[in-house]
């Protein structure tokens, strides 16, 4: 009998490394002890290896997923049952509702299998924010349950961790997200002087976000800076500016080399949930950044300015003529920062001291 295995779950594509949220449960799974394998539902490759199985569907549609949640959860059954030390993983940055059933028959189909739930976001915030009030009530019932099922769960910020306690009478632990970044040599971009947003435009703090630049911060600075360039990564958007590089899904390697070596990164978010990878891969790029307040929510911060908060058009306007005028002089002294957010947002050093500070006291598999 093999003594310990994980399985990580998710509802979402992971391989191909392409999202923020895959690529802090990429870095996650690499940094996590023992046998382990992933396990998503995905619409861009089926991929499958002794590391990763992967759920196959033609479209990123919900009913999909959910047909298929049924083979997901007897494949995660399969890999763990004679295991002696059973783990689940389960990823939250899809709908509760999927984490909701796939914990319900995992705990029903295997004996002594621990459950620990990773909510990268509080979903009933966002689901109240954007979508209807049937949907927004389900959610938060299931996130209820999903809290109170899960044998240990955990939040990504002070904030989300007493938002929780709040909203569900449930106490987390404190879990941030974090990455792995390979601190190679950066190539030299194709293209010169740009602003880059990184998120699907299918998301819709992230499409308020981009409608925003698009309709209200470019028409002005081109004015100004006319050579100056707005790049989108993260595919979704079909819109069409002269301003406008729209650059889609890109694979993660050169989305950190478009991060690097543009003149900043904008991120004028006003809904949403969870901490912004996307701000934490940019600060440990040492690139500048311009957020709003609910941007860099629950980022520990080294010092402001960079990065920059604008919770105002004409703020923010100020703020990228100040870049764009005195960039040399901002960028040079990025390096004590960037070392900061590499040194506070690395996988390894999280993972290990979150597994140390709150997994052997509730996991005995963690114990030797």
């Amino acid at each position: 009998m093999i003594n310990r295995k994980t399985a990580f779950v998710t509802f979402f594509p992971i391989i191909p490394n392409n999202m923020g949220s895959s690529a802090v449960v990429n870095s996650r799974f690499k940094c996590w002890p023992n046998r382990k394998k992933i396990f998503q539902i995905s619409h861009l490759k089926n991929i499958n290896n002794k590391h990763i199985k992967t759920i196959f569907i033609n479209k990123e549609k919900p009913i999909n997923k959910i047909i298929k949640l049924p083979k997901l959860i007897f494949e995660i059954h399969n890999y763990i049952k004679n295991s002696k030390n059973k783990l689940v993983v389960i990823e939250g940055a899809s709908w509760i509702f999927y984490s909701f059933i796939t914990i319900f028959f995992l705990k029903l189909s295997l004996n002594n299998c621990k459950i620990i739930y990773i909510s990268h976001s509080i979903e009933s915030e966002i689901r109240n924010k954007f979508s209807n009030k049937a949907i927004f009530f389900l959610t938060k019932f299931l996130e209820n349950l999903v809290f109170k099922f899960a044998d240990f769960s955990t939040a990504v910020s002070v904030r989300e961790k007493n938002k929780i306690l709040k909203l569900y009478d449930k106490k987390t632990k404190l879990y941030p997200n974090a990455i792995t970044i390979n601190q190679k040599k950066f190539l030299k971009n194709i293209y010169q002087d740009y602003i880059i947003y990184s998120g699907s435009y299918l998301y819709k703090p992230n499409k308020d976000a981009i409608d925003f630049l698009n309709q209200e911060i470019m028409p002005v600075i081109i004015k100004k800076f006319p050579k100056i360039k707005l790049l989108l990564t993260g595919g979704g958007y079909k819109e069409k500016f002269p301003w406008l590089i729209n650059k889609g899904i890109v694979p993660k390697k050169e989305l950190y080399n478009l991060i690097y070596n543009s003149k900043f990164m904008c991120v004028p978010l006003r809904f949403g949930s969870g901490t912004r990878i996307k701000i934490i891969e940019a600060l440990s790029l040492g690139t500048i950044v311009i957020s709003t307040s609910k941007g860099i929510e629950g980022i520990k911060i080294y010092k402001k300015n960079p990065p920059f908060v604008a919770n105002s058009k004409i703020k923010m306007i100020r703020l990228i003529y100040k870049i764009l005028k005195n960039f040399n002089k901002i960028k040079k002294n990025s390096v004590e920062r960037k070392n900061f957010y590499n040194k506070n947002y690395s996988m390894k050093n999280i993972t290990d001291k979150f597994i140390k500070s709150n997994l052997i006291e509730y996991f005995d598999e963690f114990k030797n």
